[in-house]
C-alpha cells in the first residue's frame, strides 16, 4: 500500500472509531509499526491527531472533549469485518429502492458505504445512521421517531404497527447480537425483536447482517431459526456447519465483493 493510500485510511479509521492503537492499525494495514508510527507523527504535526504512547487520537473539528466528557453518539469503534459487510450490502440496494436500516453498528457501516450512492430512500430509527446520512442530498432519509433507548441509540414510537402502516420497503437490514444453529437469531434487546419482527411484514426482502463473531453466540431471546431471512451478509470465515446450513436451506449467502452468493 502506497503512503498516500495508507494516510487516507489511517484518516477515515480514526475519524469512525476517534483513537486506536499502533499495533492495530499496523496490522489493519499490513505495515510495521514503526511505519504506522511515523505517519501518525505526520498527522499530528498537521493537526489531525494527538498521539498517546501506543496509539493516536482523532481531534474532531467540531468537539473539543475534556477528560470527563462522554464519546458523542457519532463515536463507533472501527471493525473491519462489519466495514466489509457493510460494502457488500451497499451494493444490493438499487437506485430508488426503499430500504430499512436497523439498530446497531453494523448498518452504520452500511449507511457508511451508502453515502457514495444516489437516488435511494432510507427509513431508519438508528442515530447511527442518520447521523452518518442527513447531509447527504442524494439520499432521502426518513427517520422512525419516538421513545430513544440512549445505550441503544435507537428510537421506537410508542405505536410502531401504527407509524409502519401502509409502508412498502424493498429491502430491510437487520443485525441480531448471536448466531446458533440450535438457538437461531437471537437478541438481548426485546425492543429490537418487536422492531424486526414489525418491519419484516412489510419488507419484500428481509436481510440479516452478521459478522463472523456472532456466529455460535447466543443471547437472550431467539428471534428465528436460521431460515427467518432468505438472505444474509455475513464474511468468508464462518464456521463450515452454518455454511453447510445455509446452502442445504437455499439462503442466498454473500461473503465477498461479486455480488454473487458465496458458493463456500
Amino acid at each position: 500500500m502506497f503512503k498516500v493510500e495508507r494516510i487516507r485510511r489511517i484518516k477515515e479509521i480514526l475519524r469512525d472509531c476517534h483513537q486506536i492503537e499502533v499495533s492495530v492499525l499496523s496490522n489493519l494495514l499490513n505495515v510495521s509499526d514503526a511505519t504506522i508510527r511515523n505517519d501518525l507523527e505526520e498527522l499530528e504535526q498537521d493537526g489531525f491527531l494527538t498521539r498517546f504512547h501506543g496509539g493516536a487520537t482523532f481531534n474532531s473539528p467540531d468537539t473539543s472533549l475534556s477528560d470527563n466528557s462522554q464519546p458523542t453518539m457519532s463515536t463507533v469503534e472501527y471493525h473491519k469485518d462489519k466495514e466489509e459487510i457493510g460494502i457488500i450490502a451497499s451494493r444490493l440496494v438499487q437506485e430508488r429502492e426503499w430500504i430499512f436500516l436497523g439498530p446497531g453498528t453494523t448498518t452504520y457501516y452500511i449507511a457508511k458505504a451508502l453515502r457514495e450512492r444516489g437516488q435511494i430512500n432510507v427509513l431508519t430509527n438508528n442515530f447511527l445512521v442518520a447521523n452518518i446520512l442527513y447531509d447527504v442530498p442524494t439520499i432521502r432519509l426518513v427517520f422512525l421517531g419516538g421513545q430513544v433507548d440512549h445505550l441503544g441509540n435507537y428510537a421506537v414510537p410508542d405505536d410502531l404497527d401504527k407509524e409502519l402502516q401502509n409502508i412498502y420497503l424493498d429491502k430491510a437490514f437487520f443485525s441480531v447480537d448471536g448466531v446458533d444453529l440450535n438457538a437461531g437469531y437471537t437478541l438481548s434487546d426485546k425492543t429490537v425483536f418487536d422492531i424486526i419482527h414489525s418491519v419484516m411484514k412489510r419488507s419484500r426482502e428481509p436481510i440479516m447482517v452478521a459478522d463472523c463473531s456472532k456466529f455460535e453466540q447466543t443471547a437472550f431471546m431467539t428471534i428465528g431459526n436460521l431460515s427467518l431471512t432468505p438472505t444474509i451478509i455475513t464474511n468468508a470465515g464462518i464456521p463450515d456447519e452454518y455454511k453447510r446450513y445455509y446452502l442445504d436451506h437455499d439462503i442466498r449467502v454473500y461473503s465477498s465483493f461479486d455480488l454473487k452468493p458465496a458458493a463456500f
